[in-house]
């Protein structure tokens, strides 16, 4: 199984999952056999646990540089949005976009030595 066709496989295996429990919540909540008490104001604060789950499916192996990359910027990107936007630590966006700019500078180094080190792993084998 090719790198691809594996990333496609876990994603869309992780996502149907994920739909499949949510909807099965939501209709047990309708037949009245589960209460959900969700503040729907709230639950919007949340949104990107989506992006962690999305960059853990990347992240995992078999990948590529530009998978494990967009994985950790989407790691990255969700953590600091949960930060800036909640004022975790007294953060705010005023104060921390930057760090998206650091992050980005880190990606484009770190992309030729992942390059690098990914093809000399497929030489040995």
């Amino acid at each position: 199984m090719n790198v691809e066709t594996a990333y496609r496989w876990r994603q869309q295996l992780v996502w149907g999952l994920g739909l499949i429990a949510v909807g099965t919540a939501f209709l047990l909540e309708r037949a009245d056999m589960l209460e959900l008490d969700i503040n729907w104001a709230q639950a919007w604060r949340y949104w990107p646990w989506l992006m962690v789950i999305s960059g853990i499916i990347k992240i995992i192996p078999p990948t590529t540089p530009r998978y494990l990359l967009q994985g950790f910027w989407e790691l990255f990107f969700a953590g600091w949005w949960y930060v800036s936007f909640n004022h975790i630590w007294g953060l705010s966006f005023a104060q921390t976009w930057p760090a998206l700019l650091v992050a980005w500078g880190v990606g484009l180094l770190l992309r030729p030595l992942l390059d690098n080190i990914f093809a000399s792993i497929k030489e040995q084998a």
